[in-house]
């Protein structure tokens, strides 16, 4: 890894794989996640899942596809019902509202990115200052939105661009520009190398560490632990639905 990937490393020194210890001071617990279960019909993704991420934290949820790692981050954000109980920043999170889990600091970049392809890329990240504003010039002017575009100048040249004609690596980047759009708290970030190339994963990684540096709570879903904790301070493993500190 390269830049702030490296930089993130070299925090890390002294801490084991699921980062308990080490110099970072942890601050006050951004999500609380109690028991948490998750199903689909008859077919139950997650089961009683319980983890903490402290503020300033960089949080690396791991583990084999199909083990529920992304129906964890849909149950926490309400893209999906849930039961169990979710806490952002000590508030009581309403069961599959994701508009109140944004508007409260929490916001999700989904797998495979999730972009409108037929919209240009410019009003995909656009539609990341909706929680809070619906004035598109608010919006433009925006210092989430300006910040969102500053730390992906290769996708300058292309926001006019329709999002669907864009390669895989771009779109990641502008599923993560809408995402910071928001302006969020925590950002949960759902496997941001799926099908990429390790060059652009590097690049992808790297700017996730930025985002952190700048004070950014992370989430982030990972099936390769290796790459997760070259960013992230502390992991929980996910197995057959069952989330546990690693």
């Amino acid at each position: 890894m390269s830049g702030g990937a490296d930089r993130a490393g070299a925090r890390r020194t002294g801490k084991d794989s699921a980062g308990t210890g080490g110099a970072r001071t942890r601050g006050r617990a951004a999500l609380n996640v109690t028991n948490l279960s998750v199903a689909y019909g008859n077919v139950v993704a997650v089961h009683s899942a319980t983890f903490t991420v402290a503020e300033g934290d960089a949080c690396a949820i791991t583990g084999p596809n199909g083990n529920g790692k992304s129906s964890i981050l849909m149950g926490v954000t309400g893209m999906v019902r849930r039961r169990g109980a979710v806490e952002i920043f000590g508030t009581s999170a309403p069961n599959g509202d994701v508009r109140w889990a944004a508007r409260h600091g929490l916001t999700l970049v989904p797998e495979r990115r999730q972009l409108y392809p037929e919209l240009a890329a410019i009003d995909n990240i656009l539609l990341g200052c909706y929680p809070w504003t619906r004035s598109i010039g608010r919006a433009r002017r925006s210092g989430s939105f300006g910040r969102a575009i500053d730390l992906f100048p290769e996708l300058k040249p292309h926001l006019k661009q329709q999002a669907g004609t864009l390669s895989g690596g771009q779109q990641q980047m502008v599923a993560i520009a809408r995402g910071l759009a928001s302006d969020p708290k925590i950002l949960a970030v759902d496997e941001p190398c799926l099908g990429l190339a390790e060059a652009v994963a590097r690049r992808v990684y790297d700017v996730l560490a930025r985002i952190h540096e700048q004070g950014t709570t992370l989430i982030i879903v990972e099936e390769a632990p290796k790459r997760a904790l070259t960013l992230c301070n502390r992991r929980v493993e996910v197995r057959n639905g069952v989330a546990g500190a690693a």
